[in-house]
């Protein structure tokens, strides 16, 4: 078996420089943009990271969409919303 021993460039290459004045549409669009991303990225994890959970008493009752979960602390298991209903993991109403 041979080996290859090559060696690597440890030489950054050139790059061009970045301008240094942005004209004020430009700033505004970028902004803009990254606001929009990282609201998204916000919306994204807070939707997924932090799981509704609660009493019976405290369960959601507006804004509500089918398949909604929701971890009931009094009867300690998950339910979901089925469009009328909470229900547990074997369909049935809780």
């Amino acid at each position: 078996m041979s080996i290859n021993y090559t060696v690597l460039n440890t030489i950054a290459p050139s790059l061009p420089m970045a301008q240094q004045e942005y004209s004020a549409e430009y700033e505004t669009m970028l902004l803009n943009a990254l606001r929009l991303y990282f609201n998204q990225i916000d919306n994204f994890t807070q939707n997924v990271t932090k799981p509704a959970h609660g009493t019976t008493a405290n369960r959601p009752t507006v804004n509500l969409q089918i398949g909604t979960n929701y971890f009931d602390t009094t009867l300690g298991i998950p339910i979901w919303y089925k469009g009328t209903v909470w229900v547990n993991s074997s369909g049935a109403t809780v």
